[in-house]
């Protein structure tokens, strides 16, 4: 069993208080952040039905920030703790860069664990990139096994399916009403996980001690935007012939839509699945099937 509970702490430490009561982390074993600024909503003008905003300069020092200030102030309360402390800490799967389209003549090879991050291209890979940065322990003691003492865990969600929030928010209420459709060609990969499932693996590696570094949180079979467009129509009995052409993105979102909506990310769960974890949802349709019938 697992006693959970939250803790009180500041988002801002660059105001000059502490991220947190490091006192209070003696009792904990685990602290799992997932804390971080929208990167579809903020700052310009909304444009379209769903609700997206372009990214402004202030808009995208906002999604950084709020990213790697509280997740560095909180790794150094973590390295001062003199009990262990998992540190479990949010990235992003876009790390490995939005290039990823499905092709008729090869196929493009997923990305795991083990693949070079160092020198992807984009504004949301390198915001995975200082995020995980930002997660590093310094001062920390190693265990019998060699390993640090306080573990840290980079999760490289794809996109959590939830009618609740997130992506998956914005698109149910056009496609509800008939009007959803591909997103330029449709070829981009889509990297998604069902909420439940999410929640599952985060459970499961506060479980499995030997999970640590970069763990992708993806469903393991990879999908197009193609194929959540007819999942989602699918799963609610509407039509799905209204695209939204790439020009029309790339002139109403910028560099957002260039790379949140057109861009594409294959990757599998590989870790965590040789670690024992089974995903309930391991296709487009069973998520998106999971996000429009569950309520989490």
């Amino acid at each position: 069993e697992h006693l959970v509970s939250t803790l009180p702490w500041n988002p801002h430490p660059d105001t000059g208080a502490d991220a947190i009561d490091e006192s209070a982390l003696e009792s904990i074993d685990t602290v799992v952040h997932l804390a971080g600024e929208n990167i579809a909503n903020g700052l310009l003008p909304i444009v379209g039905p769903l609700g997206l905003r372009a990214w402004s300069v202030a808009k995208k020092e906002l999604i950084l920030t709020s990213r790697t200030r509280p997740t560095e102030a909180l790794a150094r309360a973590i390295s001062r703790c003199s009990t262990p402390t998992s540190f479990l800490v949010a990235s992003g799967i876009s790390i490995y860069g939005c290039d990823a389209v499905a092709q008729d003549d090869t196929d493009t090879p997923p990305a795991d664990e083990d693949t070079d991050v160092s020198s992807t291209t984009g504004f949301l890979a390198e915001v995975s990139r200082q995020w995980e940065t930002a997660s590093r322990l310094h001062n920390s003691s190693e265990n019998e096994h060699g390993r640090s003492a306080n573990r840290v865990v980079n999760f490289r969600f794809g996109v959590v399916l939830s009618k609740r929030g997130g992506a998956l928010a914005k698109l149910f209420p056009v496609f509800y009403l008939g009007g959803g459709g591909r997103v330029g060609t449709g070829r981009q990969y889509f990297p998604y996980v069902s909420a439940r499932d999410a929640a599952r693996a985060i459970v499961h590696t506060i479980e499995t001690p030997a999970l640590e570094g970069p763990v992708n949180v993806v469903a393991p079979t990879p999908a197009t935007n193609l194929d959540l467009t007819h999942a989602l129509g699918s799963v609610l009995w509407r039509p799905t012939f209204v695209p939204l052409p790439d020009f029309l993105v790339r002139l109403a979102f910028g560099e957002m839509g260039e790379e949140a909506l057109l861009g594409g990310t294959k990757a599998v769960p590989k870790k965590i699945m040789e670690s024992g974890f089974e995903f309930r949802h391991k296709t487009i349709t069973e998520a998106c099937e999971s996000a429009v019938n569950e309520t989490i």
